[in-house]
């Protein structure tokens, strides 16, 4: 059952990202375009939650799939694309990177405390 879960959860996503990426590119760019530009980056996630890739690989694998395919559709579009549009395409692999460090660092600080307790 986790594989059609798996496959209509991914499917809906990729069909709400290409309408919503429509809404933010140039209209000589269709939501076919878009979803043939997304599909490849879709396909791939979907089978990386299907392994059970662990979730911060997870997110940076997304991120840097959903960054490609903002690239991918600057490069097929006929127009260059709205701010909103790179803002949305740098956002998830901002979010990552914020998550990222914020962990590095709290663990960091842990063992430092944890090392001045031991110390007195």
């Amino acid at each position: 059952m986790k594989r059609f879960d798996a496959l209509v959860m991914f499917v809906s996503l990729w069909l709400l990202a290409s309408m919503v990426v429509d809404v933010l590119t140039p209209k000589q760019l269709t939501v076919y375009a878009i979803g043939a530009a997304l599909a490849p980056a879709t396909v791939i996630s979907a089978l990386l939650y299907w392994l059970g890739v662990p979730r911060i690989d997870f997110a940076v694998c997304f991120s840097v799939l959903w960054m490609v395919s903002g690239m991918v559709l600057e490069m097929i579009s006929p127009e260059p694309l709205s701010l909103y549009m790179i803002a949305a395409a740098l956002a998830p692999a901002l979010a990552v990177g914020i998550v990222i460090n914020y962990q590095r660092w709290r663990h960091f600080s842990g063992t430092v405390v944890a090392e001045t307790k031991r110390a007195n």
